[in-house]
This record gives C-alpha cells, structure tokens and sequence, in this order.
C-alpha cells in the first residue's frame, strides 16, 4: 500500500507540471511535501505564469515519472478490472472549449500536458493491457501510444475526423495563446496542453517517424478562410544526435504549394541553438524555430501569431508559407501539421 502511495504522490508531482515550462527545487521533490492541497489541479490555469523555464534535469524527472506511473498502473489493474467507469473528464479538471472549426479536425477533448509520457487519472486509461502503436482505430482525442516496444509511453492528440483520420496532432495553432518562439529544450520535449495550441515535441515526433513509414500533411488557412493542404507521403526526423534533421519529405500533392521542400535535409534551429547553415541565425531574425533552408524567409509556420485587428509584423515574422502567404507582413490564421502510418490508404 505504501507503494502506491509513493507513486501517487509522484502522480501530483507530474499533475502540477502542467506545461514544459516547468523548474523546481529540489526540497520541493519531497514526496513527505506534496499533497492535493498544496497543488491542487484547479491551479493549471495559473502555473505557466508562476512557474519559467525548463532544465534537462526536469525532463529526465518526467521521464522516471512516466516509469513509476506505468508501476501504479499495473498495481491498480491487479485490484479492479477498469479504473474508470466512463471516458468522462475526471472531477478536477475542466473541458475547455475554444473556436476551432471542425474542418479542421479538433473539437474540445480531455485536457492533457504536451510531453507527459506516462499518465493517470485524465479518463482515458481502461484496463486493456496494450497500448496502441499510433492513432489507427483509436478515439478522436487524447490517446496514449507507444511507437515501439522499448519506448515510454506518452499521450497524443489523435485526429479521427480528418481525411479518413488515424492522424496524429504533430503541431496547432488558431489563436496565439501558446509561444511558438522557444528554446532548444522546449522543442525537444513539447510544449503546450494538448487541447489547445501546442507542439508535441521533436523527440517524440523522431520516435513516432521513425518507427514506421509516415506521411505528413499540414492544413491552413488565410484570415479570408480560405483552405489549403500540403500532403507529402513520406516524413521523418532524425534524433537528437543529427539536431532533429529532416531526413525525408515525400512525393508532394496538394493546392498550399510544395513549400517544404527547399528544408529538406536541414537541421533543427532555435534562438539558442544556431543549426543553420551560416553564421545568421535565422529562428533570432524570424523570432521562430524551424528547420531553416537557404533563406530565412521561406515558410515559418512556427513564426508569431499576428490578430486579425493588430498591426502586421513586418519581416517574414509571421506564420507563413511560401506560395500561399509569402510575407513579409502578415500571418496565416491557422496551422495543423499532422501524421499518421503510411499503411492506411491514401487520400
């Protein structure tokens, strides 16, 4: 019983890392400290202004967490045959909705952080014993899958509504709420709640890519609403070691235009981490993160977010892609990069 206690206190460690912004002390890992009352989940909404930053020791802590929650989990199926009666959202946590339109495939779901790797008490945990390898035949929301047998499992955005669906949330944006212009260790793990604007991560998008054959598809849309698509049938990221290298880019078809092509094979930069392929580091000029090719004011889809009323940041700033908005004033309203296997049938 004590054991359980113990991960259950480490389960309210990872509850009140709601964001990859997180820091902590090292007296406030004791678990004698931590109880619902101390950090209660009804805090979420406020951590990301209390709590700045990130360190790697905070992302290796997440990830022992993940090892421990997958000990509770098994403890817990050992007891009862299903730790939840119904996919509700658990009390505690509250839907939110946003305006996102549907043709865009995201509805309000159960809300959930974007680099935790293991997870309980979000509603989506059953008693089956598997957990899935990616979005195919799962529901529309927040899934946990695990690519390969030898990795952690973590939570994903699953979009089922979508092109025949089996698509995973790879990157969202509509409305700005979430920084896009971030660091090198923020990149690397995700950021964002998996509901709303967010980035799952360029580690586990390397593990996802390169677990299996994938297609990329990115869907946008002009603040006239007008839509378009950018489907390749190939993608995948190298690791860390090759800076998140985009290794492979597919055949291309669509009406957004071929934009990413010119960025294949170029590495991952951030404003702290110069990947580029000169001495300008092109994610300080842009005030974005991407995998810059020959110039710096090729498509952003990761630059900033500019309102319909606000004044234009002029510079190729905003979120573009080139052959739809080229810039260099404006910005796109909306922005989905999404995969899903190769082995569902091609639209």
């Amino acid at each position: 019983m004590s054991q359980v206690l113990q991960l259950d206190a480490l389960v309210t460690i990872l509850a009140c890392l709601s964001t990859t912004q997180s820091q902590l002390d090292s007296h406030m890992l004791s678990t004698s400290n931590l109880t619902t009352e101390s950090c209660p989940l009804s805090s979420f909404s406020g951590l990301t202004a209390r709590i700045q930053g990130l360190s790697i020791d905070i992302a290796n802590f997440k990830e022992q967490i993940g090892r421990l929650q997958e000990q509770l989990v098994d403890l817990r199926r050992s007891s009862t045959s299903k730790i939840f009666t119904s996919p509700e959202v658990p009390r505690g946590f509250s839907s939110r909705n946003f305006d996102v339109e549907p043709r865009l495939g995201m509805s309000a779901a159960v809300p959930s952080v974007a680099n935790v790797h293991s997870e309980v008490g979000l509603g989506v945990e059953t008693s089956e014993p598997s957990t899935p390898r990616n979005c195919l035949k799962q529901q529309h929301g927040v899934v946990r899958i695990r690519p390969r047998a030898n990795m952690d499992p973590f939570f994903v955005f699953c979009d089922q509504k979508i092109r025949g669906g089996g698509w995973t949330v790879v990157a969202n944006r509509y409305n700005g709420t979430e920084d896009f212009n971030r660091n090198w260790v923020d990149y690397k793990i995700g950021f964002g709640p998996l509901t709303a604007e967010f980035f799952m991560g360029l580690e586990k998008l390397h593990q996802i890519s390169s677990s299996e054959d994938y297609e990329l598809l990115v869907q946008l849309e002009n603040r006239k609403q007008e839509l378009r698509y950018a489907l390749y049938d190939h993608f995948s990221v190298g690791g860390e070691s090759e800076q998140y290298r985009l290794n492979v880019l597919g055949k291309y078809q669509g009406d957004a235009s071929d934009a990413l092509r010119q960025h294949t094979g170029k590495k991952f930069t951030t404003f702290d981490r110069n990947n580029y392929e000169s001495e300008v580091n092109c994610a300080v000029s842009q005030s974005a993160a991407f995998w810059y090719a020959s110039s710096c004011s090729l498509s952003n889809p990761f630059g900033l977010y500019q309102r319909l009323l606000e004044r234009d940041v002029d510079g190729f700033k905003g979120i573009l892609w080139s052959g739809f908005l080229d810039g260099p004033k404006g910005s796109l309203k909306r922005m989905q990069m999404l995969i899903r296997p190769r082995t569902i049938n091609n639209i």
